[in-house]
């Protein structure tokens, strides 16, 4: 990494798949906008190596191979010609049943701690749907188009949908439904049934369990089935109530129409094909994901959605890992580098700052806003929160010293000279919050003041270490997601 005002990050993205593991490897073009710029921004990124697509190894149904995991990640790293050494940035994500495995968490944050000095591990399907939006072309399209895309993202275990509306992300949808639900033998004979594909052949009163052969019949009722749970999501309503049985996380979505969409992961790729010979397909792959595909470009035929094609499809996660995940401080950072990078910070949002408020208002407010995040992360004094003040309004002299005075009555009350205080604004004001409060605080702990970067309740953030001679540093806002 350079000290200029441009600077180029080598970023790993690595996603475990329920039916497969990918490595993509990018370079980032970091730069502000000009002379006395207090934003930083990824300006480029251009995949260098687009590693093969292995199939996830597994122990058994509920256990991740962990050494034939770490023994292609090397594999695929050393082809490319880096080490972890070389590695800047990224992200190893486990994505759609493989998050349900039990070692799921060990793996990741193994993984993440052996590829590079700032590669972060994270899980959810808010955020896979995200990434896969991201990386699939769908956000660029939302963006430059100034209109509404809906990106649907079927793998093998879960369908992750994300609305994006210009430039934002407007929410995000998941269902457990994918292409690896049923799986099969060469003869056509089921050998696996996950628990949301029995929960839909019950529904359905099928006679499909493991060791029968079922007919296609069977099969197309099946994926009818899901088909109408896609589809009930895509258009924002539940109507059906398997649908909301299937539906991961919260189901209250936007009612704005969404004319367009874009499919994206393995089975998105296999929606996009076209297939001339449809019988048996679904034992190519040992798999419903055909089936599936099938059955999605039939109701396609029949909707007035507009599809999109994307840019990237069954690489779309793994290359929004790799690209997308890392952001940028403001330029105007107070750092204590000794302490970087530092990684799965807890954090807790603040109320507002007024401007009617006197110190001791915001004093207790902060208090109380720090008891609620030791509880809510059941952690104590000894291991650091970060403060997120998503508001200070007006960003006088007098106001800074008022919120600067009242942090140092909570923090040097509260806290020891040997436990960091971390402190995040979304307005640009770190600095001078920070020499604020150095100058009021009776404390010579560590002190880290970062602006320009917006989290909530219960997100955790990595911090990595300062680039661009100090100017910023590169910041991850995740939630560390990992289902039981």
């Amino acid at each position: 990494m350079s000290g200029s005002s441009s600077t180029v990050l080598t970023s790993v993205g690595i996603d475990i798949g329920t039916t497969t593991t990918q490595v993509i490897i990018s370079e980032l073009t970091v730069s502000s906008s000009g002379l006395g710029a207090v934003s930083v921004d990824i300006e480029k990124s251009q995949i260098t190596h687009r590693g093969a697509i292995y199939e996830t190894p597994l122990v058994d149904e509920h256990t991740l191979d962990v050494p034939k995991i770490q023994t292609l990640i090397e594999s695929e790293l050393e082809s490319a010609g880096y080490s972890p050494p070389d590695i800047d940035s990224g992200a190893v994500i486990v994505t759609g049943e493989s998050s349900y495995k039990e070692n799921a968490e060990e793996l990741v944050k193994l993984l993440a701690e052996d590829t590079g000095e700032f590669v972060i591990a994270t899980a959810g399907p808010e955020l896979e749907s995200v990434l896969a939006g991201s990386g699939s072309g769908a956000a660029t399209w939302a963006a430059e188009n100034h209109q509404s895309i809906l990106n649907v993202d079927i793998g093998g275990g879960t369908t992750n949908m994300c609305l994006f509306s210009g430039p934002e992300v407007v929410e995000t949808r998941c269902l457990d439904i994918g292409g690896r639900l049923l799986r099969f033998d060469s003869d056509g004979r089921v050998t696996h049934l996950s628990e949301p594909a029995k929960f839909l052949i019950d529904a359905c009163e099928l006679d499909i369990h493991v060791g029968t052969k079922p007919s296609d019949e069977q099969l197309s009722q099946l994926a009818t089935a899901m088909v109408d749970a896609i589809f009930d999501t895509i258009a924002g309503d539940l109507v059906q109530p398997d649908t909301r049985a299937l539906t991961i996380g919260d189901a209250d979505y936007s009612t704005r129409d969404v004319p367009t969409v874009m499919f994206s992961g393995g089975v998105g790729r296999l929606v996009q094909a076209e297939r001339n010979s449809p019988t048996d397909l679904q034992f190519l792959f040992h798999d419903f994901g055909e089936v599936l595909a099938s059955a999605i470009r039939s109701r396609l035929e029949q909707s007035p959605l507009s599809v999109h094609e994307p840019t990237e499809d069954i690489r779309a996660t793994v290359i929004g890992a790799g690209t997308q995940t890392t952001s940028f401080s403001g330029t105007t950072v107070h750092l204590d580098e000794s302490l970087l990078p530092l990684k799965n910070l807890p954090v807790i949002e603040g109320s507002p700052i007024e401007s009617g408020q006197d110190r001791e208002y915001i004093a207790q407010e902060i208090a109380c806003c720090i008891d609620r995040g030791l509880e809510l992360y059941e952690t104590t004094h000894s291991n650091p929160i970060v403060l997120f003040l998503p508001s200070i309004e007006t960003l006088s002299y007098d106001r800074i010293t008022t919120l600067a005075q009242a942090l140092a009555d909570v923090y040097d009350a509260r806290f020891t000279n040997n436990q960091p205080r971390i402190i995040l604004t979304q307005q640009n004001c770190a600095k001078a919050l920070a020499q604020r409060l150095r100058a009021v605080s009776d404390s010579s702990a560590s002190l880290i003041v970062i602006d320009e970067i917006a989290a909530n309740d219960g997100d955790y953030i990595d911090i990595g270490e300062s680039i661009m001679t100090g100017r910023t540093v590169p910041v991850v806002v995740k939630s560390l997601v990992f289902e039981d």
